[in-house]
Parts: structure tokens; sequence; C-alpha cells
């Protein structure tokens, strides 16, 4: 059994509203000035004051929000499409990331409905793994002190 074509088709369409909402709603916070509490990623993430005092440069200024709103939906499709990438065996991960076997996503059945695992359940505990692996960087995406 595969994907039919009318999840393919909605599931793509709501990845393109998701990009353009995540977006928006990103940029239009940032140009108001408002706090950045909103942020959920990674766990214990957050902003500097620095940075939070660099943001409010962005407040109403129209096309930056546009040009961080372009940013913003670039890579959130950048990621999605490497994410289907290795869902359509057309790409695999980092081998140093753990072994890979391959994956297909198919129409839910009845006999599929038990056990099935919630991907996103996993997202956020993951990034803690991550960081353990993660290459030596100049910089980091979390406010917890080492």
């Amino acid at each position: 059994m595969k994907l039919s074509e009318h999840n393919i088709n909605t599931l793509m369409l709501f990845l393109q509203q998701k990009i353009e909402e995540n977006a928006e709603y990103v940029a239009d916070e940032l140009e108001k000035g408002n706090s950045t509490d909103f942020l959920t990623y990674p766990p214990n993430g957050g902003l500097t004051e620095m940075e939070e005092s660099s943001l409010k440069k962005l407040k109403n200024d129209p096309i930056l929000k546009s040009a961080l709103r372009k940013i913003l939906a670039d890579n959130s499709a950048g990621v999605l499409f490497e994410m289907l990438n290795i869902i359509d065996g057309t790409s695999d991960p980092d081998e140093n990331l753990g072994k890979w076997t391959e994956i297909s996503f198919v129409d839910k059945t009845d006999e599929l409905a038990e056990n099935t695992e919630m991907l996103h359940d996993e997202l956020y505990s993951k990034y803690w793994d991550w960081k353990k692996i993660r290459p030596e960087k100049s910089w980091k995406l979390d406010n917890h002190s080492e």
C-alpha cells in the first residue's frame, strides 16, 4: 500500500500553509517588537538579552520584515525538502547519526492504527542527543550552560 494521491496533495498543501503561516507569525512578532517567548526550539533555548536587543531593530521595518519572512520560509522549506528526500530514498542521513534502513509513508488503516509511534513527540526531546554529537561550532542554539 502506498500513500494516496489525495493524501500527498493535502500533505503538501498543508506544509506550504505551515511554512507561510510560521514565517508570517515570527516576522509579525518581531516587527511589532514583541517578546520572543514563543520560541520553542531548542528546549531551554530562547535569546540572550543582547540578541533580544538587536531584534528590536526589526520593529516597524516592513522591508526587513519581508526579507525575514522569506528567509524563515526558505529555511523551513529546506528542512522539509531534506526530510522528504530521505523518505523518498533519494538521500540518506549522515551515517554518523545512526542506522538508517529507509521508510515510507502509507495511508493509515485500522490495522496500522495500533502501536503507531508519534514522531512529533520525539522532535524536541532528541535535541539533547543531537547536541552531544553536534560538530563543534562557535555558536549554540540553546542557553544551557556547559
